[in-house]
């Protein structure tokens, strides 16, 4: 009996309940309006240009490796690296003593020679006295031909010819022992800063090894080469951007002072060359450095950031912006530097164009502008 009293009040609290949920009606959740969250830029007019960047190792305008001519003991070094020196001024010295001693032997041998031209010319002036002489003697019948002769050939110059050949010979010999003493004698060819001795006092000095290399570092060259599609978008005078993150500094200025009507051997491209006044030698040979190179240029057209621009069903779109929703517009357009683009029709100056989220757009969706970037 307890049991089916139990059975009933169950089945009656549950018909009380669920009649008292019947009466209630289910409330509708509301709905989230979609927006896209997007970063914004205005169209302006500005100057655009295209770059291309070019990379290559700098070297000075100048350097020489000085070998010396003669190998030899040294006997003073008058530099060392980092030294500033000029054209002429002394680098080292190698022993004279044998050259000294070569030029007083190639002197003597010259004084002799001149002697002995200076006794010829003497005799032969003499003998032509004799000959003169001898001719109306001859003429009048009181010499014989064969005697006659032998005056003749006395007045010859042909000794003297040959005297003088030897003068001119030790002349040479004497010239040369004097130009070995001069290279004992090591100058500098050029101006520049050391940056190589290879040689110390005491030590003997090879002529088939560098001893002492210069660098003019008061300009820097930067040898390089273009692809055809660019050497005729530059000439000769050309003020170029260059970057050259070693020297500590981002932006230098040089000018183009050479370009190769011809491409380089095996290659298909232009040589070029780059100058760089470096006065103050911060930039250093063997550095690297960007050449950045305007290939095409544009002033006063309308541009937005390359970014947006996106491509949508094969064609060039941008997203403007107004009244918090997004509107696609076809747009043609020019030159790209890869930051700014030109925009040459469906874009007015100072219309508000999207440059971020733009790939999550459609026609009309609301948006919402991201003020913080």
């Amino acid at each position: 009996m307890k049991k089916r009293i139990s059975l009933l009040v169950v089945i009656a609290l549950t018909l009380t309940m669920a009649l008292s949920g019947c009466g209630k009606k289910e409330e509708a959740s509301p709905v989230e309006e979609k927006f896209v969250s997007v970063e914004t830029k205005t169209s302006k007019k500005q100057n655009i240009d295209v770059k291309t960047t070019l990379s290559a190792k700098v070297k000075p305008i100048e350097e020489a490796d000085i070998v010396p001519k003669i190998p030899g003991k040294v006997t003073s070094v008058n530099v060392e690296i980092g030294k500033k020196v000029n054209k002429g001024d002394v680098l080292f010295t190698i022993d004279k003593t044998d050259l000294v001693n070569g030029v007083k032997s190639a002197q003597a041998a010259y004084d002799i020679a001149a002697a002995n031209l200076k006794r010829t010319e003497e005799q032969i002036r003499n003998a032509q006295i004799n000959y003169e002489r001898m001719k109306s003697l001859y003429e009048e019948g009181a010499i014989s031909k064969k005697d006659f002769e032998q005056y003749e050939l006395q007045a010859s110059s042909t000794n003297l010819d040959a005297v003088q050949a030897q003068v001119n010979q030790a002349r040479v010999g004497l010239e040369n022992a004097q130009s070995k003493l001069n290279d004992a004698t090591v100058t500098a060819p050029i101006s520049g800063i050391i940056t190589a001795v290879n040689v110390n006092e005491g030590e003997m000095a090879s002529s088939a090894q560098t001893a002492v290399s210069i660098a003019n570092m008061n300009k820097i060259v930067i040898d390089t080469n273009v692809s055809e599609y660019l050497i005729n978008k530059i000439k000769v005078g050309d003020i170029v951007d260059i970057s050259i993150k070693s020297a500590g500094k981002e932006n230098f200025q040089g000018k183009i002072t050479a370009l190769s009507p011809a491409t380089a051997s095996n290659s298909m491209t232009y040589p070029i060359k780059v100058e760089i006044d470096n006065k103050d030698r911060i930039i250093k040979p063997g550095m690297f450095a960007n050449v950045n190179l305007v290939t095409d240029k544009k002033e006063n057209v309308i541009t937005v950031p390359s970014e947006s621009v996106v491509i949508k069903d094969g064609e060039s779109v941008v997203y403007t912006v107004k009244d918090n929703k997004a509107h696609i517009n076809k747009v043609e357009t020019g030159i790209d530097n890869g930051e700014i683009v030109e925009i040459k029709k469906g874009i007015k100056q100072g219309q508000v164009v999207v440059s971020k989220g733009q790939n999550y757009l459609e026609e009309g969706i609301k948006v919402e502008i991201n003020k913080n970037k």
